[in-house]
């Protein structure tokens, strides 16, 4: 695993998007947890594979401390377990695991487009299309995929937060900060690696706005669940380059969404 150099308390990692206003910067045991939780991803880490305290400070070039707190954070996150007086094992992700993480994200999310465009208001449609503007914009340029991913996750926030259901709000939040599926976007790019993968999910952002302002709540669930799919596709497709596995087939499904009349 590549070594990074983590900054000071009041620094940003590097390569790590700006931080927009009312986000908070990363502690270092974040910074190191969202780092090795990467390489687990990655499968450069083993399952069951030891996470040695003293090995990791030395790679971070920080005390042990900030190490048990980083390895208490990828607990939570169900990537590492501990065992009294042996130590911190790694808790191996493997793709399926992965798939199934985009499959109960695209479920979630479908009812939650469902609900916004049942409750749909011209200010909350105004937003979300004022991200998907910016979304195309940054499809036609040669921009970073990750700027691009980020500004997916204001449109898709556009919609859970005026779903009118606070619950499945919660439940979606909760997944992206405290699972696989945000973990896996902190530190490389996955998707949106060409202009014509980008083009593709403008495509269905476009289609899934015309189907909110028409009312459309069937197919604005449906389209919103294959962009997620598509998205699962092109990760596990970048994952299995660099980890020689495949996921079980039998787990990537697809909504196909009917044609808009």
């Amino acid at each position: 695993m590549n070594t990074i150099f983590l900054p000071a308390d009041d620094e940003v990692a590097p390569r790590a998007p700006a931080r927009r206003r009312g986000e908070r910067t990363l502690t270092i045991p974040e910074q190191i947890a969202n780092h090795v939780a990467a390489a687990i991803v990655n499968g450069e880490y083993v399952d069951g594979e030891r996470l040695r305290e003293m090995e990791l400070a030395a790679m971070y070039g920080v005390s042990r401390g900030p190490v048990r707190e980083a390895i208490r954070e990828l607990q939570k996150h169900g990537l590492a377990v501990l065992h009294p007086r042996r130590g911190a094992y790694v808790v191996g992700v493997s793709l399926d695991l992965i798939a199934e993480s985009f499959n109960i994200r695209a479920a979630l999310a479908g009812v939650a487009a469902r609900q916004f465009t049942r409750r749909r208001t011209p200010e909350h449609v105004a937003a979300l299309a004022g991200c998907i503007e910016t979304l195309t914009a940054m499809a036609a340029d040669e921009g970073g995929p990750t700027e691009f991913a980020l500004t997916i996750a204001l449109c898709a926030r556009a919609i859970y937060h005026h779903c009118g259901a606070g619950h499945l709000e919660r439940m979606l939040r909760e997944q992206f900060h405290g699972s696989i599926w945000g973990l896996m976007w902190r530190a490389q790019p996955l998707d949106y690696l060409t202009q014509e993968r980008k083009r593709a999910t403008v495509d269905y952002w476009t289609r899934m706005l015309a189907a909110i302002r028409r009312g459309n709540e069937t197919l604005a669930e449906r389209l919103f669940r294959e962009e997620i799919q598509a998205t699962r596709d092109s990760v596990l497709a970048t994952l299995s380059a660099t980890r020689g596995m495949v996921a079980d087939p039998r787990l990537l499904f697809h909504d196909r969404a009917a044609p808009a009349r």
